[in-house]
């Protein structure tokens, strides 16, 4: 067969039927069937590991759970979306630049495990409950960033094509030694935002808030509640604000960070309304930017070279689109800051 049919699943499947079948209606038939139950389980099973991460990130960022479900079909609309705009032909090319993230966060959990517990450098045991975890762990992110910045660096060419080649295996060992460096650096101090209470090890627990009986690994002493809670109890709940460990939530490590480089003054004006605005537009608009650019630049895959002229002027088509949806995130983002700001007022006034 010629190379583009060879590469194909489907040519794969129906050769191979072939041999398992004598009519080559049997082995089509046997072909079509694998091909649509092998892809829809793929499929479903990657739309469900998105929902994972969904409702977990919006759980703990919005304190709503609406159910796992939704994030589901949300994730299969995403996919049908993007596979009808052909923006995958783009995906692919960034495929090999997200491998370098991908293996950077893996090397920094590996070093992490064997390397920091045997040396005592981080818990012998591994936590997971958000009760008595930071935010953010500078071990595990910091490791993980680093060795993301300089192998992206070095895929793009920026060392030469020698270590081009040789991306991945920079952001496994880039990885592999900052996060024990990291850890030393820190004394591993963001580990654990509190010492555990030690709970009954044999039977359940009930939560004080779903009264639910879960197994005490699962369930955390809540002091504001007075009770063992659940792990979703705790990552929903918006009116504690995490009094159980101080100092662990993610704006307050990086307000501590900053006051250890700059003035107080410039601190101080860091916690104003304007600057929670001008941080959510910024990142509106790298978020704009990022998604703007991968469309363009699929876009240009699919006019060159034959469009190649047309290529200027598609480019200020996308600069315009851009600048239009930057003005509607600077509303949107002042609407998100006043009505945090709302939120917040009403709950302490609940509180008193």
């Amino acid at each position: 067969m010629s190379l583009d049919k060879a590469s194909e699943p489907t040519q794969m499947y129906l050769i191979g039927f072939q041999y398992v079948f004598a009519r080559p209606e049997w082995a089509l038939a046997a072909t079509t069937l694998f091909v649509i139950l092998s892809q829809v389980k793929i499929n479903v099973t990657n739309a469900y590991a998105g929902s994972l991460a969904w409702s977990n990130c919006f759980a703990r960022l919005t304190h709503s759970h609406p159910g796992r479900v939704v994030w589901l079909v949300f994730n299969v609309l995403i996919a049908v979306v993007l596979m009808e705009l052909g923006v995958f032909k783009a995906l692919e090319h960034v495929l090999g630049l997200y491998s370098n993230v991908a293996i950077a966060w893996v090397g920094a959990l590996v070093a992490d495990l064997i390397v920091n517990k045997p040396l005592g450098l981080s818990p012998r045991y591994i936590e997971f409950k958000r009760a008595h975890l930071y935010d953010v762990n500078p071990v595990g992110v910091g490791a993980m960033l680093i060795a993301s910045l300089l192998s992206i660096a070095a895929f793009l060419g920026a060392f030469g094509p020698t270590a081009q080649a040789f991306s991945s295996f920079i952001a496994l060992a880039t990885a592999f030694a900052a996060a024990p460096l990291i850890a030393i650096i820190t004394k591993g101090r963001f580990y654990m935002a509190r010492e555990p209470v030690l709970l009954p090890s044999t039977g359940t627990l009930k939560c004080v808030i779903c009264d639910n009986a879960f197994e005490h690994e699962d369930m955390a002493h809540c002091p504001a509640y007075g009770g063992t809670i659940c792990s979703l109890c705790c990552s929903l709940d918006a009116r504690c604000h995490d009094l159980c460990k101080e100092d662990s939530r993610l704006s307050v490590q990086i307000m501590r960070a900053l006051e250890m480089v700059l003035p107080e003054p410039v601190t101080e004006q860091l916690k104003s309304r304007l600057a929670h605005y001008l941080t959510l537009l910024l990142g509106f608009t790298l978020a704009l930017a990022a998604i703007l650019a991968l469309v363009c630049y699929q876009e240009s895959i699919a006019l060159a070279p034959a469009g190649a002229q047309a290529l200027p002027e598609l480019r200020a088509v996308f600069l315009k689109v851009f600048v239009v949806l930057v003005l509607i995130a600077a509303v949107a983002a002042w609407w998100v800051v006043l009505a945090s700001e709302s939120r917040k007022v009403a709950q302490e006034e609940s509180n008193r």
